[in-house]
């Protein structure tokens, strides 16, 4: 009698699916560095983009103004956010009259018109600071523009709220010299400050070899408020314009390029006000930077050996010319 014939199994056995699940996660684990890779060098890619359209645009500005635009723009009064005519800065000739009387306004806000802004900058009242700008979510001074923040920078939210009053964040700081804040024991030896006015023909030591802004990056979790939590990423606004203001629109030369605390730190702290000059970024190595000829480059100057060099990029004419690029 013939016997029937067995039919073969075509499932997988558990080994065999094991081996398959294995091979899946090694393939995976390979590819994933390459992802994450490639990822951060498209968002490299548009941060250098949004910097190179800042320096467009300040190309624009002082080729039309015949000076950059002020860090910050100030009245000299007694009014809330004005800078008073008898405050230290005033009468040591560090913070002269503002070029545009009357009006309170940031760096970043005066370069809108050069960087087809110039709806959202006709909408902002100059006439008094930065709250007529930022009443409400809605209001001018709290949209987020794209090409102000960075692709690897940690943003919590776009907007800050800060009381009643909404902020649009930003990713790119101005070039206050060696020391941006605290604002009393600022250098003034950059080209954006308040009240400043810089001409090129200042700059002796080379529009190629002067920074005009750069990158900083808001993730620090040492960096506290009062209440203990994260406060570094409210620490910017580009419609900020008061005397306060060089934490949320400058940086400087006071701290290597990302510098972050070594230790946990609340505004106002020593350590605090060096975490506000850092420029930085969320790039792995250093961060890109706005040169005054227009031109962006990736400085890489992490070290406190560095600051040196470091300071050679922020300030226009010391007369030490950087020979060499970082």
């Amino acid at each position: 009698m013939r016997q029937p014939l067995c039919r073969r199994s075509t499932g997988f056995t558990l080994v065999e699916l094991l081996v398959v699940i294995a091979i899946i996660a090694t393939l995976i684990g390979l590819l994933l560095p390459a992802v994450q890779s490639a990822r951060e060098a498209a968002r490299r890619s548009a941060c250098q983009n949004n910097c190179k359209q800042i320096g467009l645009a300040a190309v624009g500005f002082s080729q039309a103004r015949k000076f950059l635009p002020p860090g910050v723009n100030l009245p000299l009064s007694n009014g809330s956010g004005a800078i008073a005519s008898t405050n230290a800065l005033v009468t040591s000739g560090k913070v002269k009259a503002p070029p545009f009387k009357d009006q309170f306004g940031s760096w970043l806000e005066y370069l809108f018109p050069f960087m087809e802004q110039q709806p959202l900058y006709d909408q902002l009242d100059f006439s008094q600071r930065e709250y007529a700008n930022c009443s409400s979510p809605s209001s001018p001074g709290a949209q987020a523009i794209a090409n102000l923040i960075c692709p690897s920078d940690h943003v919590p939210s776009k907007v800050i709220q800060y009381t009643n009053y909404y902020f649009g964040v930003q990713s790119y700081f101005g070039n206050a010299g060696t020391r941006s804040w605290y604002v009393a024991n600022a250098s003034f030896d950059g080209v954006l400050q308040i009240n400043s006015a810089v001409k090129l023909s200042r700059v002796i030591d080379g529009l190629s070899k002067t920074v005009f802004a750069g990158e900083r990056h808001s993730l620090d979790p040492r960096f506290l408020n009062s209440s203990g939590g994260e406060e570094l990423p409210n620490r910017r606004g580009w419609a900020w314009a008061n005397y306060n203001a060089g934490q949320d629109l400058f940086c400087g030369g006071a701290v290597p390029i990302n510098f972050k605390l070594p230790f946990t730190a609340k505004s106002g702290d020593p350590a605090a006000d060096d975490r506000l000059n850092a420029f930085g970024s969320g790039h792995s190595g250093g961060c890109s930077m706005v040169f005054l000829d227009g031109s962006v480059r990736f400085l890489t100057l992490e070290s406190t050996a560095d600051l040196k060099t470091f300071a050679l990029y922020l300030r226009p004419d010391d007369g030490q010319v950087i020979e060499s690029q970082q």
